[in-house]
């Protein structure tokens, strides 16, 4: 049950009067935070998504690391493919770190093992699949992804957790197997025609803008240029 736009207040609201907090339900957002719904989030086993890359992660916090030192399961999550962010997991792991360390002023935050855990395993947890999901184990899903890791910014791969973490983008997933099957090799993907889902999107959006009349939000602000705010 995910809940969108959480922020101070909101959560204990949604407790108190509503009752929709449990390990059912994930809040998005969820930025300054009160002490007391961090504990609310702990005592009903509550899961919180952060997307650092949001609109919301400039207007407030997510106080991820107060979360997680209390138990509170967090993930990460993109907001969407807006104009401003993308889905890329790899782009908002390097910015939770940036976010999180800036906030302190101090480089000992958001260790890089916990990151990729928060889009990982803790990412399955927060699902309730952490028993097929989420890790490389005996008995679980066999769902991976193959880095090609023999390219300028990724090599020598000396450091892999490092060099995943803080160098690694989308486009250097070379293979994706779900549960056993391959889905795209090479960056090929076996289980449909890219090119048609392209131009099909292309079409959808071209129809949507053509209907609704809202070429003006594709230009670029006056402001766009030569000032330091729009």
């Amino acid at each position: 049950f995910i809940q969108d736009g959480h922020s101070r207040g909101s959560i204990k609201f949604s407790h108190e009067e509503f009752g929709l907090l449990g390990s059912y339900a994930l809040l998005s957002h969820s930025i300054d935070l009160t002490d007391e719904e961090i504990l609310i989030c702990k005592q009903t086993d509550t899961r919180i998504i952060h997307n650092p890359s949001a609109f919301a992660s400039i207007l407030g916090r997510c106080p991820v690391t107060e979360l997680l030192d209390a138990g509170v399961t967090v993930i990460l999550g993109s907001d969407g493919p807006a104009p401003d962010r993308s889905c890329d997991m790899f782009r908002h792991m390097f910015q939770c770190i940036r976010y999180h360390r800036t906030n302190f002023r101090d480089l000992s935050y958001m260790p890089s093992g916990k990151v990729l855990e928060m889009v990982t395993i803790d990412a399955a947890r927060a699902l309730g699949l952490e028993q097929d999901l989420g890790s490389l184990e005996a008995g679980k899903k066999a769902d991976l992804i193959l880095i090609n890791v023999r390219k300028p910014h990724l090599y020598p791969f000396n450091m892999p957790l490092h060099r995943i973490v803080y160098y690694a983008n989308g486009n250097d997933v070379d293979t994706v197997i779900i549960d056993g099957k391959v889905i795209m090799e090479n960056r090929i993907v076996l289980t449909l025609n890219e090119e048609a889902v392209l131009d099909s999107v292309k079409k959808v959006v071209d129809d949507m803008l053509k209907k609704t009349n809202l070429y003006e939000f594709l230009e670029l602000p006056d402001r766009c240029w030569n000032s330091s705010r729009y």
